[in-house]
């Protein structure tokens, strides 16, 4: 059939906290109309993201696809997208930029094999306490009695979350959205999903539980969400200098996964840098015809 093309796609998990672990995502290193499209399958075929990725100037130009719909920036996506270029040898040194309609991101891995990758996040946006914690617990399924009392707020490091403290980890792994009462609440306070978290039962300080439900993406969980682990770095720092978490997502989708984040913070408290991290593995790969 004329205009029929064939396009392979690049299976990746992020973030992985054991084999069969972290997130997945599709990506495809060419650009142009017909890798849109197979972008596109791809996220609605697997409800998952899909990324472009192509060298540009020395750095990385990237879109991203969810099931719903085109995104801005998507965390994981893009440390598998460098991870790839880096491993093919179409990245060379230690740094780079990376280009999305979100903006221009600096990237860094180390030597690694896999490397770990770290995505710079400046400016992150602190909003103020939301005040409906009775409509935060109600949309989630959370009784208001696991809530902490502490500030309910929406941080954006490239999406807007909705960050939600939870007394323990089993009120994180209680916690039954309402989908549409979830997002109707995240439309008004201008997020892009909710955020919940609290203290791992390990003990330690910087070691959380998290999970993420995001809302007009396609998909009701998420089982990593970089940008939401970058925002929670940036609501919990305190200051001066860096401070670093580590989240454990994904459990309750059967997908552990961990990642690590750190904001800098002046004495004041004003966060002004993050930084997301993680490694990538290859998983496999399909041909799409379109």
């Amino acid at each position: 059939m004329t205009g029929e093309r064939v396009i392979q796609v690049e299976r990746w998990d992020v973030f992985a906290r054991e084999p069969g672990g972290g997130n997945p995502c599709y990506l495809i290193r060419e650009g142009g109309d017909h890798a849109v499209d197979a972008a596109q399958l791809a996220a609605r075929r697997h409800g998952a993201e899909a990324a472009l990725a192509t060298v540009f100037d020395g750095g990385v130009a990237l879109r991203f696809f969810s099931p719903g719909g085109e995104m801005a920036m998507c965390g994981h996506a893009t440390i598998a997208a460098v991870t790839a270029l880096v491993t093919a040898g179409e990245l060379a040194g230690n740094e780079a930029v990376a280009h999305t309609s979100a903006g221009d991101y600096s990237v860094s891995w180390d030597d690694g094999t896999p490397p770990l990758v770290s995505i710079e996040h400046p400016d992150p946006r602190i909003g103020p306490p939301v005040a409906a914690t009775g409509e935060v617990a109600r949309s989630l399924g959370v009784p208001a009695d696991r809530m902490t009392g502490g500030d309910l707020r929406v941080v954006s490091i490239a999406r807007a979350k909705l960050l939600v403290p939870l007394v323990d980890a089993q009120a994180v792994h209680a916690a039954r959205p309402d989908p549409d009462r979830l997002a109707a609440l995240c439309r008004a306070v201008g997020a892009t999903g909710a955020y919940v978290f609290a203290p791992h039962p390990g003990g330690r300080a910087d070691h959380l539980v998290a999970r993420q439900f995001p809302v007009d993406a396609g998909m009701a969980e998420d089982p990593a969400t970089g940008v939401a682990a970058g925002a929670l770095a940036a609501y919990l720092a305190a200051g001066p200098g860096w401070s670093a978490i580590e989240v454990d997502q994904g459990d309750a989708m059967g997908r552990p996964s961990r990642l690590q984040a750190r904001a800098f913070a002046t004495a004041g408290g004003v966060v002004s840098r993050v930084r997301v991290a993680g490694r990538a593995q290859p998983i496999g790969q399909e041909l799409v015809q379109l």
